[in-house]
């Protein structure tokens, strides 16, 4: 029988505020959360103790994402990708492919993480699932190049979910494209939920998809239409619709600090999902980067740029968007780790996550002051060590750095 472990620190955000005490794990749950002194096998002091973070829209993470040209290469990927999040805090993602074509590219990718990946024991974070964010998209960002967008394919969509089964949790699509009504319909009743994606909808649209069911609002703010005193867009239906979800990109960059504390008094936290929305360039210096055709620039902000100068994805996790909102919008850690931890936990079913209390997950992150990641545990594994796990960047996308 495997005996209890006790973990010290005098400040552990737990479900019910925080505290000055213990937490107390065996076989990978929580069994106590106590104020009363106890002998420790490990004592945090002075640090932080907060749950697991949750990012449902997370493509990469230190040069790996779940992609690569064979079975074997994306497995291997995957592993890397899942170890680097932990080193982020993160111990649940939904792990999240793009495309913007019905290509079997993706279907290949979805039938690994599938059978391989979702729901298996890594030395990282879990992929409690999959997030598939397109392919029948219809918006580019600023300074994108505009493309044609294919209608609605429902049987991609069926050989999507076939592959997947129950790990296809989340699939964006832009509600304006000829049969998505057709493909909501599909999608939900496989299960699946349907988020309002690079979208050119006006309101009158997003409210109509919501009431087919849509239900989330991708990276809230990016790539949709935004809010005129004539016609309030899919931003202002999304920021309306207490049915709605919205996903938040944090980091300031992707939306300013003024534009994130407009959301906060607008939108009812407990529908604000904060996400990372990361890209191969998350936690790679800034620089530029050749790889195949394509130039990205990571200048020194941290923002990702392709050659046109549109933004293309995140350098920051999820726990840097945590800083930035406590540090600079007037958000409590207790209300960010709400956003960042517990709602999307709830959001898709896994209530046994998202909190530190008695009987859930022993899914928690150990961080300093200045919000580093020092250990994170995932169902009381010790998955991130910051005096060991020292090298885990891709120093082959490293190699593609030109200057």
């Amino acid at each position: 029988m495997k005996k209890e472990t006790v973990y010290r620190c005098r400040n552990i955000y737990t479900e019910n505020g925080k505290i000055d005490g213990s937490i107390t794990v065996k076989d990978g749950k929580i069994i106590e959360i106590s104020t009363e002194k106890k002998d420790a096998d490990f004592d945090y002091g002075n640090n932080l103790i907060i749950p697991g973070i949750f990012d449902t829209h997370n493509h990469a993470s230190g040069g790996y994402n779940p992609y690569g040209e064979s079975d074997h290469i994306r497995i291997a990927n995957n592993r890397h990708y899942l170890k680097n999040l932990a080193a982020k805090g993160v111990t649940s993602v939904l792990a999240t492919i793009f495309s913007t074509k019905a290509d079997q590219e993706s279907l290949d990718v979805l039938k690994t993480l599938s059978d391989h990946i979702v729901g298996k024991e890594f030395d990282g974070a879990t992929a409690v699932g999959i997030n598939f964010e397109g392919p029948f998209l219809n918006r580019t960002g600023e300074g994108g190049i505009r493309y044609v967008p294919d209608p609605v394919d429902l049987d991609y969509l069926k050989k999507c979910i076939d592959i997947c089964g129950k790990n296809l949790m989340e699939m964006g699509m832009a509600p304006e494209l000829k049969n998505a009504d057709k493909g909501t319909k599909l999608l939900l009743k496989n299960g699946v939920k349907v988020a309002m994606t690079h979208t050119d909808s006006k309101s009158e649209e997003a409210f109509a998809a919501f009431d087919r069911g849509v239900d989330i609002s991708t990276h809230t703010c990016n790539v949709m239409v935004g809010i005129h005193h004539r016609n309030i867009g899919g931003l202002g239906a999304a920021l309306m619709d207490d049915r709605v979800s919205c996903e938040l990109i944090c980091d300031s960059m992707h939306v300013c600090n003024n534009m994130l504390k407009l959301i906060f008094r607008l939108k009812p936290h407990d529908r604000i999902m904060m996400i990372s929305d990361s890209s191969n360039f998350e936690g790679l210096p800034k620089g530029k980067y050749r790889r195949h055709d394509e130039i990205m620039h990571v200048n020194r902000k941290g923002f990702v740029l392709d050659e046109h100068g549109s933004l293309s994805g995140s350098s920051k996790p999820v726990i840097y968007g945590i800083k930035n909102i406590v540090e600079n919008c007037g958000i409590t850690l207790e209300d960010a780790l709400r956003m960042a931890c517990y709602n999307p936990a709830m959001k898709f079913g896994f209530r046994n996550k998202g909190s530190l209390a008695k009987g859930k997950d022993a899914d928690f992150v150990v961080i300093d002051r200045k919000f580093n990641v020092l250990y994170t545990y995932n169902g009381g594994r010790k998955v991130y060590d910051h005096e060991k796990d020292t090298d885990l960047i891709n120093h082959e996308f490293l190699s593609y750095k030109i200057s």
